[in-house]
Formats: C-alpha cells, structure tokens, sequence
C-alpha cells in the first residue's frame, strides 16, 4: 500500500490480492470502583451522602423531612438558635449524641417572660462565631442551644406542664434538667456554665428525671398555660 499505514500497531495482509488493514481490538481496563459521571449527577451524589447528617444535626432539615421526604442542607444562621417545634421535637432529641440539648421555651406572644435570653444568646453568638453550618458543626461542642415556642407548639406544655422561661436540658433523649433557674438558685452565666457541668455528671451516672415528670402550678406563671 502505497505510503504505507500511518498508524501504529496496525498489520497489513494480503486476502485474494486485496489488501486490508487489520487493526487490534484496543483493550481497556475497566475498574468496578471508579464510575464516570456528570458533575451533576455526582453533586446530588454528594447531597445524599451529606444530607442524613444534616437532618440528625439540624431541626429546620428534619422538619422539612418528615413534611414532604425531601433532603435539604443546613442553611441556618449562626447567629439565631435554631427554633424546635412538635412536628421533629421527638425525632431530633432522640437522634442527637450523648451531648447536652438544652432546649429554652419562650412565648412569642409574651416574650418578656424570658429573661435569660440575652445571657444564652450572647452565649450561641460565641460558640457558633462565623460558622458556615452551625448545626452540623455544633455536633462536637458539650451542649446545644435551641429554642421552643409555647404560644405554637404543646408538647411540652402537655407532657410537663411548661411555662415561657424555663429550661429543659436533655442527654440521650432523656430529661435531665428542667427548671426556671440554674444551680438552684440564679440566672447569671456562671450560674449556666455550673448547671451544665451538674448535668454532665448526671448524664454520665445515668440519672435522669421520669418520662412524666410535671410541674406544679407556680403562681402567676399560670397565665401562660
């Protein structure tokens, strides 16, 4: 053949005087781990892989879950504390690790009645400082901060009589705490700090408060029930 054959490992043979070009059947090398797909396809990928500890970390996730099964990520702001309410109240205690939940109720409509609010806000604002996923990420810290609207939700005004301004504390989805003031006796941050370090202790010797522990009427806080 004229010129001669261009390219490589190619063979020339003769077939009733015709010439043909026979070339080698190329073989490649299949591996079974690595599959090629579309950045697309590898993004929702990556969004199901992501998203199981999203919805465990982050109640807004969990909410949006349960409601319609779709996956989302967190996009809370590290600034404000995520808000429980009835629908995920449950689920998300009992999908949290041995870390300290401390949930705060307050009343939207009487938001006087929580005076420790700046105290555990100013609190959130330094654990979660710039933050990108403040949910996810608290996973690691000793104690999670939440808020639980009363004046929308009931489970907690029904299950143990609660009123705005009180705290209920929770390790392992079980009560450990729940009162109106820490350390027996103050609302004052070191007051908070020395309740957590009680709590710790009574979670690790595994006493914790009964299933249908309730409070009593106190006084003028009857209002708000």
């Amino acid at each position: 053949m004229a010129g001669g054959c261009k390219k490589k490992h190619c063979i020339t043979v003769n077939l009733n005087s015709a010439p043909y070009l026979v070339f080698p059947e190329r073989r490649t090398k299949k591996k079974g781990w690595k599959v090629r797909e579309s950045s697309a396809t590898s993004g929702q990928a990556r969004e199901r892989v992501k998203s199981p500890r999203h919805r465990s970390s982050c109640p807004v996730v969990l909410r949006m879950f349960l409601a319609t099964g779709e996956e989302m990520m967190c996009k809370c702001d590290w600034r404000v504390r995520p808000l429980l309410t009835d629908a995920e109240f449950d689920r998300f205690i009992a999908l949290q690790n041995p870390q300290l939940i401390v949930v705060s109720v307050f009343s939207s409509a009487f938001p006087e009645a929580t005076p420790c609010d700046n105290m555990i806000e100013e609190l959130f604002y330094g654990i979660n400082y710039s933050r990108s996923q403040p949910c996810v990420q608290a996973v690691q810290d000793k104690y999670r901060l939440l808020r639980y609207d009363i004046s929308t939700n009931s489970i907690l005004k029904t299950r143990h009589n609660a009123v705005p301004g009180m705290f209920f504390i929770y390790s392992r989805a079980r009560l450990v705490f729940a009162d109106l003031v820490f350390n027996g006796y103050g609302n004052a941050k070191k007051d908070f700090l020395k309740q957590m370090y009680k709590c710790s202790k009574l979670a690790e010797e595994e006493k914790f408060l009964p299933p249908d522990f309730k409070f009593k009427g106190r006084g003028t806080l009857l209002k708000f029930l």
